[in-house]
């Protein structure tokens, strides 16, 4: 029985990828067989779509130019194989480029920013132009988009706890947040949901901050749900704490999806992947048992394929095996605790 098999009465099973690893065969076999659900890792990131030099030749102030040909080719790939995708991210400070916020379509750090006004203007002729592109060339494959990511944060923060580091945030302030998702919201599909997602939404003070910019985007219905990231680590948090905090997103109304699940463990660790199963396994079943309690739970996207592809052995560099998959594509004891966690 596969992943995608085991939680089909669940909730649809993902996996984030990049381009160099779906397109191969045997990962092409290995996700069709298992995944219902797809993240482009980082190709959908605004810095891989705009067009810096296209954009500066047009000589618009507003609209930046796109580039859509990796995009198409995943969301080409993805409906070829009936697999419907999670769109990541629209805005975000990471992987957005410099000059988009300055003056002038500048690639200086120092040239002056854009103005308030002029940065509304970028952003919702970016989110129209995202939205629309995909949205009429790819219909139905896209059900739902990250539109704000990571927006709070606690060792960072101002009042409110927001990113003060964040261009978006050094620019627009805080209403940065419910602008993109008003814009979203003018631009989706009808059938598409919109999130707010970040990572240790489940630290007591960052879930209070959540919450109550999730509070303020209800009040004008511009927010579906909430993702949470699942960057987990063999004893923290504790599943009891995860769950707690999913509980309270969930009492506000809004559907949930763990949107970047992967548990880090370290390769030296004694005994390591028993224990990853073990992790793995009561996660699942603390998901399981929330859907069945009538948690609109959406669903589970893991950060990767295999221990190869992930993050954490790649961007991180550090020495962990935090998949399902081994570097041969076999699957792993925590691949069967999951499988385990569904019955």
């Amino acid at each position: 029985m596969s992943l995608k098999d085991a939680y089909r009465d669940l909730f649809p099973i993902g996996a984030a990828i990049a381009p160099m690893w779906a397109y191969k065969p045997e990962f092409d076999t290995l996700i069709t067989s298992e995944f219902s659900s797809l993240t482009a890792e980082n190709i959908m990131k605004p810095m891989m779509i705009m067009d810096h030099d296209a954009t500066i030749a047009s000589g618009d102030p507003v609209n930046t130019v796109q580039n859509f040909a990796e995009t198409d080719k995943m969301l080409s790939w993805a409906k070829e194989r009936g697999i419907r995708m999670r769109f990541h991210v629209l805005v975000w400070h990471g992987q957005t480029p410099w000059w988009f916020f300055k003056e002038n379509w500048s690639d200086d750090k120092d040239a002056p920013d854009a103005s308030p006004e002029l940065m509304l203007k970028r952003m919702e002729a970016w989110i129209r132009d995202v939205m629309t592109h995909v949205n009429t060339s790819f219909p139905g494959v896209v059900y739902c988009w990250d539109v704000v990511n990571e927006a709070i944060e606690p060792e960072h923060g101002a009042p409110g706890l927001f990113r003060t580091k964040s261009p978006w945030y050094h620019i627009l302030g805080e209403e940065f947040v419910p602008a993109a998702f008003r814009f979203a919201r003018r631009y989706q599909a009808p059938d598409q949901q919109l999130y707010y997602n970040d990572f240790n939404s489940f630290q007591p003070d960052k879930q209070e901050a959540i919450i109550a910019v999730l509070k303020k985007l209800q009040a004008e219905d511009l927010v579906d749900g909430m993702g949470m990231q699942g960057h987990l680590q063999m004893q923290w948090p504790a599943i009891a704490d995860f769950e707690k905090a999913a509980r309270a997103y969930a009492a506000l109304g809004l559907s949930l999806q763990v949107t970047e699940l992967d548990i880090h463990c370290p390769t030296a660790l004694e005994n390591g992947q028993a224990l990853l199963a073990d992790r793995y396994g009561e996660l699942f079943s603390t998901l399981v048992r929330m859907k069945r309690d009538g948690i609109d739970l959406r669903s589970v996207t893991f950060w990767g394929v295999t221990d190869r592809t992930s993050w954490l052995t790649g961007f991180r560099r550090e020495g962990s095996s935090p998949m399902l998959f081994d570097d041969t594509l076999s699957p792993k004891a925590a691949y069967n605790a999951v499988i385990d966690a569904a019955r």
